[in-house]
């Protein structure tokens, strides 16, 4: 057994007892649509931020007149960059296991609802 808590996670979920009738097809849309989506529209939000923060960079570089400065600068930026990216993935990784949790999660009746 894999020791990720991702692993995990979806292995105590499927494993949770018998999932409603609708699960499957809840799955199939959790999986081929609603999560690549979300994922999509999640990464396409924090590489925009990456860019336009990029571009003001480059645009504070511009004006600046020691070229080992603005090396430096450009240095740190892609520095932190691929620790944003590395959080970033994390994220979607999450992301990606709610998405997929959420359609093995059971629908119990409600027990406390007076009866008809």
């Amino acid at each position: 057994m894999n020791d990720s808590a991702i692993f995990q996670g979806l292995t105590r979920a499927w494993s949770v007892g018998t999932p409603p009738v609708a699960w499957p097809v809840a799955f199939w849309k959790n999986c081929f649509f609603d999560c690549p989506v979300e994922v999509a529209s999640h990464i396409q939000r924090f590489a925009g931020r990456q860019m336009q923060d990029q571009v003001q960079l480059f645009s504070e570089l511009s004006k600046e007149e020691n070229m080992a400065n603005a090396f430096t600068k450009e240095a740190a930026f892609l520095q932190q960059s691929a620790l944003a990216w590395n959080s970033e993935m994390l994220e979607v990784a999450e992301l990606v296991q709610s998405k997929l949790l959420a359609s093995t999660q059971t629908v119990l009746p409600d027990t406390d609802a007076a009866p008809n």
